[in-house]
Parts: C-alpha cells; sequence; structure tokens
C-alpha cells in the first residue's frame, strides 16, 4: 500500500507560564516527528528538549534515501540516548550542575509501517473509524497506581501526584524508551503532544478537532485555541500527521 503523509506542528506557552520549555521535530520528508517537554521543577528544560529535538532532527537528516522502519527506529532512538548521556555525564562531572531533563516521544513512518518511542508522560493518540485511541502510556506515578488499582481513571486529574513522572531523559544514566509498532491505513490522523494538551482537554474534544475536515495546520490551531480558551496553565505542543493514499 503507497501512503503519503502531510503533517503541521504548534506550540504555545500557554496562559501562566513564562517560558516554553517544549519543542518540536516536524519533518514529514524523513518520516520523523517529534515531542520533548522540559520537566518542570528542574533547571533549564527547555535546554533539555531542545537538545532531545535537535538531535531528532540531525538524526532524520542524515537517513538514507530507502531507511527500513527498523533503521529509522534505531537512528532516533540512538539520537534520544545520546542526549541522555549528554545530560548525566554533565551532572556527574560538574559538581554544582542541576539536572537537565525533558520527556520524548517519537513518531516514525516508512510505507504503511510505523513506530513509535518514547520516555514520559507526551503522548501518541490514534484517531481511525470515526475513535481516538491513545496508543504510548505515560510513565508517570499515577499511571502505575492505576495500573495497580489503587486509584480510579476519574482520580486522575485531581490526584496530587498527577505531574509527577517516573522516566525521562536526562533523569538517569539508564535511559530505557518504549516501542510500539503499528500499521497505517489511509484516512489515519496521528497526534503526539505534551501534557499541557490532555490535561486541558477531554478525549471527545480531542477528537472532534481532528476529525473535522480539514487541514493538519487548522487541526493544530483549533487543538492549542481550545486549550487557551480554558486555564493553559502548562506549555502546549501539538503535532499532528494525516495519513492519505499515495
Amino acid at each position: 500500500m503507497n501512503l503519503r503523509y502531510q503533517s503541521a506542528a504548534l506550540s504555545h506557552v500557554g496562559n501562566v507560564r513564562e517560558l516554553n520549555e517544549d519543542a518540536f521535530c516536524d519533518d514529514t520528508g524523513s518520516g520523523v516527528w517529534c515531542v520533548a517537554d522540559g520537566m518542570g521543577g528542574y533547571d533549564a528544560g527547555e535546554v533539555a528538549s531542545a537538545m532531545v529535538v535537535n538531535a531528532v532532527t540531525q538524526a532524520a537528516s542524515t537517513l538514507n534515501d530507502t531507511p527500513t522502519l527498523q533503521q529509522k527506529v534505531e537512528a532516533i532512538s540512538n539520537a534520544i540516548q545520546s542526549v541522555n548521556d549528554q545530560l548525566t555525564q554533565e551532572r556527574t562531572l560538574t559538581a554544582d550542575s542541576s539536572m537537565m531533563g525533558c520527556t520524548v516521544i517519537a513518531l516514525m513512518t516508512q510505507e504503511q509501517e510505523g513506530a513509535c518511542v518514547w520516555a514520559g508522560d507526551s503522548r501518541l493518540y490514534l484517531l481511525r473509524d470515526n475513535g481516538l485511541y491513545q496508543l504510548s502510556k505515560d510513565h508517570s506515578v499515577v499511571q502505575e497506581l492505576l495500573d495497580k488499582g489503587v486509584i480510579a481513571d476519574q482520580d486522575i486529574g485531581t490526584h496530587p501526584q498527577r505531574h509527577v513522572i517516573t522516566r525521562a531523559v536526562g533523569a538517569d544514566v539508564s535511559l530505557e524508551l518504549d516501542y510500539l509498532a503499528i500499521d497505517l491505513l489511509p484516512e489515519d490522523v496521528l497526534l503526539l503532544c505534551s501534557d499541557g494538551l490532555y490535561s486541558e482537554l477531554q478525549p471527545d474534544q480531542i477528537m472532534s478537532v481532528l476529525s473535522a475536515p480539514v487541514e493538519c495546520e487548522e487541526k493544530a490551531s483549533r487543538l492549542i485555541e481550545a486549550v487557551l480558551s480554558g486555564n493553559a496553565s502548562d506549555n502546549v505542543t501539538v503535532n499532528v500527521i494525516a495519513v492519505e493514499q499515495g
């Protein structure tokens, strides 16, 4: 099956914060997309997220003309791992160095195949056949509590540790990236986003925007506008990818 991809990405500081610690890569030509979210509470989260996105962008630019999906996954994963090495080594070598870290989620496609790697709570969603599906699974305290049955879905939004993540680039010398693979179909819409989106909008709101018969640029703009019409207490970044018949 011959598929082609259209995409658009937008990022906004939100209504409360002064600094945008989010960053993104939107490389439709290489079939590589990425969102990184600087970790709140740590110094220079925007530096960490920029380092990750720059490394992913550079890795995408060095892919050969006809890479396999696995080659893309290896290149992007290695790029993320290299940033983790830089951040953790810097903290080890410099006595007064503060932690820099970020979440990351990266999507790679090759023809009808897709793959995703991530660490943290930035997410990948799939819109297919009038349904919205969260494909990635958060690395967070509340997700662990949910998995153990300690809390219910309705408790997540008010839990005092809802913003505490358990895995991130720069947080530990050993970084484990989760991985998933997916077969893509015409009319699929994929969404990469930071937690500034889904913490403000309900799934049905996100699905309504992604289902609209408009281009990716308009979908991305509408998602940002919907967040900004509310509290928008965090930075928000969205990367919308539409799958089309080639």
